[in-house]
């Protein structure tokens, strides 16, 4: 595919098409929009999950209210980004969608699987954290950590070996009988710059977006992980630290490993405005207490490369003897 194929934008008469069939985190999802880079389901009857719909009529946000307009409650979310559009999240099982004029559909979906998904995630009781990942011998283990840490690279990496991606960039937890971690695989695709993609010698099939997000593109792994609900093995909290001279990898416990899940929630302004702050404190814990976390820390001269990989890809083995 030409990757200077421009987005196509939206025109507003979307909720006169026939919905798309999708699963994405084990949920059974309708769209109006057919979503980009996502293998549609093939199931076509029983009930449905998640519904996402190009609203008619006006936005519930008054059109005079501004840029950056956020409103949570345990199971209502408004969500306006400008020059893009107006997210309404309902009950865990909605997704309205208000289209700016102009607005492309991949921008749109920048955000709709972005804090909007991670909203509708919240509101259903589960954990999304800002992470990509794999499947290993003994489940799923995940990467977190801030922008340009360094998730997808090392997704990517991993992928390339043999291991199966599960999820890119957001990795939404939920606990089996109220207890074992796990998660079920979302966007099982990868989001990378060209330099990356060169590296592991990847497929690019058509950019992420033509301006928000115009140097990253979206790539098939090369193994994805079976649409089925897998326990949480391990995580790896990648960061960027400045003093540090190369790599290092340690385990965290207790208060620090709690703190770094807070931290690493995927749209924690939901957690904050919607008053569900202790409720959320309580599933990191649980987690905390579940599954080993290590901190990887790197020098920012050191960027991502051998040394970082080998030790991560060593450690993996290690942890699995």
């Amino acid at each position: 595919m030409n990757l200077n194929e421009r987005s196509t934008h939206l025109s507003h008469d979307f909720g006169t098409r026939a919905a798309f069939a999708y699963v994405l985190c084990g949920w059974r999802t309708l769209s109006e929009i057919p979503l980009t880079s996502v293998p549609t389901s093939p199931h076509t009857s029983g009930s449905v999950d998640v519904h996402i719909q190009i609203a008619p009529g006006r936005s519930p946000i008054a059109k005079n209210a501004g840029g950056g307009v956020r409103e949570h409650s345990a199971e209502y979310s408004l969500i306006r980004i400008t020059g893009v559009a107006d997210f309404e999240v309902s009950g865990g099982r909605q997704i309205c969608i208000w289209p700016t004029d102009g607005a492309t559909q991949k921008d749109i979906e920048i955000f709709l699987f972005g804090p909007v998904w991670a909203s509708l995630c919240h509101q259903r009781g589960l954990l999304p954290l800002h992470a990509s990942a794999i499947v290993t011998t003994g489940g799923i283990t995940a990467f977190a950590g801030h922008s340009g840490a360094g998730k997808s690279t090392t997704a990517a990496l991993l992928d390339s070996l043999g291991y199966e991606l599960v999820a890119d960039d957001i990795l939404p937890i939920s606990f089996n009988h109220g207890t074992v971690p796990g998660a079920w695989p979302y966007l099982r695709r990868l989001k990378l710059r060209g330099d990356a993609i060169i590296q592991f010698a990847l497929t690019p099939t058509e950019p992420v977006s033509e301006t928000l997000d115009k140097e990253k593109y979206f790539v098939r792994p090369k193994f994805a992980g079976d649409d089925k609900w897998s326990t949480i093995e391990r995580l790896y909290l990648l960061e960027i630290y400045q003093t540090d001279a190369g790599v290092s990898i340690d385990r965290i416990t207790g208060v620090e490993a709690v703190r770094a899940l807070i931290d690493q929630t995927y749209h924690f302004e939901f957690i904050i405005r919607s008053g569900l702050f202790r409720d959320h404190l309580a599933n990191c814990i649980r987690l905390a207490s579940k599954i080993p976390i290590y901190r990887v820390r790197r020098s920012p001269s050191l960027g991502e490369g051998k040394e970082l990989w080998s030790l991560i890809c060593a450690h993996l083995k290690d942890q699995s003897t």
